[in-house]
C-alpha cells in the first residue's frame, strides 16, 4: 500500500489539540460514537452518473484519546486511509504526523503514479489547513 506522511508542530497543549481536532471531525461524522469511536462510520454519496450513485463509506478504524486517530474510506473497491498521531512535544507544543496510504485497483494505480509527484504538498497544505483551523478554534475557545 502506497503512503505518504507529513509533520506540523501547533503551538498548543496535546489535550486541546486533539479535544479539537475530534470536535472538527464529529462535524463531518454525525454519528460520531463518544464512548467507543471505532464504532462509528457513515456513508455519503460523492458522485451520481445518471442514476448510478457512487457511494464513499467512511469508518474510524483507530482511536486512542491524545494519541491516535485513522479513518479508513472505501469507494468502489479502492481503500484510503488516514491516520493523525499526536505527539507531546512539551506542555505547550504538539505535533501531529499525517499518514495517507491507498489501496486501490490498477487504473487508480496508474493514477495515483501520476499524482504522487504533487501528493506530498498536497499533504502539507492539507495539514497547514488543520493547523490553521485547531489554532482558530483554541484560541477561539479560550
Amino acid at each position: 500500500m502506497k503512503g505518504y506522511s507529513s509533520k506540523i508542530i501547533i503551538d498548543y497543549p496535546i489535550e486541546k489539540v486533539f479535544k479539537v481536532f475530534i470536535d472538527i471531525n464529529k462535524r463531518e461524522m454525525p454519528r460520531f460514537n463518544k464512548k467507543n469511536p471505532t464504532e462509528t462510520s457513515y456513508s455519503r454519496v460523492i458522485k451520481q452518473i445518471g442514476k448510478t450513485k457512487i457511494e464513499m463509506i467512511t469508518k474510524v478504524t483507530g482511536y486512542e484519546k491524545d494519541n491516535l486517530y485513522e479513518v479508513t474510506s472505501t469507494v468502489d473497491g479502492d481503500t484510503y486511509i488516514s491516520r493523525y498521531e499526536f505527539k507531546k512535544i512539551n506542555d505547550n507544543k504538539t505535533e501531529i504526523t499525517l499518514i495517507e496510504r491507498q489501496n486501490t485497483g490498477l487504473i487508480s494505480k496508474i493514477y495515483i503514479m501520476f499524482k504522487g509527484i504533487t501528493a506530498k504538498n498536497k499533504l502539507k497544505r492539507k495539514l497547514e489547513k488543520i493547523k490553521e483551523g485547531i489554532e482558530e478554534e483554541v484560541s477561539r475557545r479560550g
